[in-house]
């Protein structure tokens, strides 16, 4: 007798449910705005449309607005009534004094942290700030422009957090970002306005307990920051918001 076969196929499995899209808090949102503008993703006058930014976010306007509001607070974003929101754009007065106030804050932390160091408080310190170096010149030698720009930014304020005040970390912390408009305002080059070889230079100085020249070079550092920024204009660039954000 012949057997028989079933016409009848076995069952498809039943797909597997895709995985939920974790919502976006107003944390996440506040923190990928903030890193798009460290990165140079995101330049002054970018308007951050509310609607736009729940669309691209999948959350309401109230998050979005709650986000931005903060940004506010820090100068990163400027509320104009009437229309909206946008990535704050620095004048040249506004560069020159975010660098003048950083010149007269960060030599007191290199000298300050070599005091913490001289103690045996800050034992670490300059393996600390190597490491994030290396990370940084990693990055550049990878082409990894992004990273290369945020680790910039980190150095200064690990460096002003090992200095052990908290008042003055929590300056430089603000004040980096600032500074990271101002490139983007004036259109600095990225690699010209904060070059890690001269990160090396300041931990040299800080390893070989050279106040006097630790904070002689700091100061030179940041001048160089500011003698790269084209204070005389800033050129109109068009931005994809999404790309910048979530690209």
């Amino acid at each position: 007798m012949t057997t028989q076969r079933s016409s009848r196929k076995a069952a498809a499995a039943p797909a597997a449910e895709p995985a939920p899209r974790r919502v976006a808090s107003q944390a996440d949102i506040h923190e990928t705005i903030y890193n798009a503008i460290v990165e140079h993703r995101l330049l002054p006058g970018t308007k951050l449309a509310e609607e736009k930014m729940a669309e691209l976010f999948a959350v309401s306007r109230t998050q979005v607005r709650g986000a931005l509001q903060r940004l506010a607070v820090a100068q990163l974003v400027t509320l104009v009534p009437h229309r909206g929101a946008f990535v704050t754009t620095p004048t040249a007065d506004d560069a020159r004094d975010v660098l003048w106030v950083r010149r007269t804050l960060e030599p007191a932390a290199m000298a300050r942290l070599i005091e913490r160091i001289a103690a045996g408080k800050a034992s670490s310190a300059t393996r600390q700030l190597r490491a994030l170096v290396q990370r940084e010149q990693q990055a550049h030698a990878r082409g990894d422009r992004r990273k290369a720009v945020r680790l910039s930014g980190e150095f200064h304020v690990l460096l002003a957090e090992l200095s052990g005040s908290p008042q003055l970390a929590r300056m430089v912390r603000e004040l980096t970002p600032l500074t990271c408009l101002a490139i983007l305002a004036f259109d600095a080059p990225t690699d010209s306005a904060c070059p890690n070889d001269e990160h090396s230079q300041l931990i040299d100085a800080i390893e070989r307990r050279d106040t006097a020249g630790a904070c002689r070079l700091m100061e030179e550092h940041l001048e160089h920051i500011e003698r790269s920024l084209r204070l005389d204009g800033r050129p109109e660039v068009e931005i994809d918001l999404a790309e910048a954000l979530l690209g």
